[in-house]
């Protein structure tokens, strides 16, 4: 049974393509509502190594949506990078997986990003969005970040897209895919943040008023960011930089748009290394 496990992937993109998925380590930072559902599509997939980076535990409100949380995980006590890891065991034991359990902002998941050949970004702040994509562009490191989206209207609008950057020509900054201004406010040190608070007021993030999240729409846009990088890896051909899901109108759309030609993570940065100095955000005392 075990040597017809791959025959149907196979079947589409070759034994070949089915080589290069197990010798392709993919990091895969925010084990959430996206990022369970990544994990489990590249297991079923067969990519070899998996690197999942996560700091927090499952909360209750995180039941509707986690692929492979069971009800019998203790709340609070069970930490996502274990749900993940779980999931990828008791489907495939060839596979290697580590966790990292810690902040994006960390020499450990840093220095796990830089080791890895493609990078998903299932996260929810804008300003580690903004770090990790720095991260990649400084060590060219192909980043695939996902985001789903739910504005409760009438008619409600909800959706989400990936962003794909491997080459030095878009990224979520000059793809216009990132608030730069929330990204800032997000990376401020605690200091900061209390004065901002002091002087603007309280932002509704501080107040924790967290948005709708939908299994089907995550699903949706994990989907879309998997099948792309799977035809990438294999060999079929190179991914589209910017998909976007208009779940209320049914259709998937693609961004041709050219990005803007003098992005600072695109053109200065990349490819520069330690010399970026990303490794600065370690010393800074964010807190995300």
């Amino acid at each position: 049974m075990e040597n017809d496990r791959f025959d149907r992937n196979i079947r589409f993109f070759g034994r070949k393509g089915q080589e290069r998925l197990a010798s392709t380590h993919v990091a895969i930072v925010g084990i959430g509502g996206l990022g369970t559902h990544v994990v489990q599509q590249l297991t079923l997939l067969g990519v070899g190594r998996l690197t999942l980076i996560d700091k927090e535990e499952i909360e209750a409100t995180n039941l509707n949506r986690y692929i492979g949380v069971r009800r019998s995980d203790p709340i609070p006590g069970t930490h996502k990078i274990f749900i993940g890891k779980r999931l990828v065991e008791e489907t495939n034991t060839d596979i290697n997986v580590v966790g990292i359990k810690a902040s994006l902002i960390s020499e450990q998941a840093f220095n796990a990003i830089i080791r890895a050949d493609y990078i998903f970004g299932c996260l929810d702040k804008e300003g580690v969005r903004l770090i990790l994509n720095e991260l990649c562009s400084a060590y060219k490191k192909p980043y695939i970040d996902l985001a789903s989206d739910i504005i409760p209207d009438n008619p409600p609008t909800y959706g989400g897209r990936v962003c794909i950057s491997w080459d030095g020509q878009g990224c979520i900054v000059c793809l216009d895919q990132l608030d730069v201004v929330e990204a800032q406010e997000d990376l401020e040190n605690s200091e900061a943040r209390e004065t901002r608070k002091a002087i603007y007021g309280v932002p509704l993030e501080d107040l924790d008023a967290a948005g709708p999240s939908i299994v089907s729409i995550n699903g949706v846009i994990a989907s879309l960011g998997v099948t792309e990088f799977m035809l990438w890896v294999t060999g079929i051909r190179l991914p589209k930089r910017l998909c976007t899901y208009h779940g209320n109108m049914g259709r998937v759309t693609i961004n041709t748009d050219e990005p803007a030609p003098d992005c600072y993570y695109c053109k200065e940065i990349r490819g520069k290394g330690d010399e970026a100095d990303v490794q600065r955000y370690l010393k800074e005392g964010v807190d995300t």
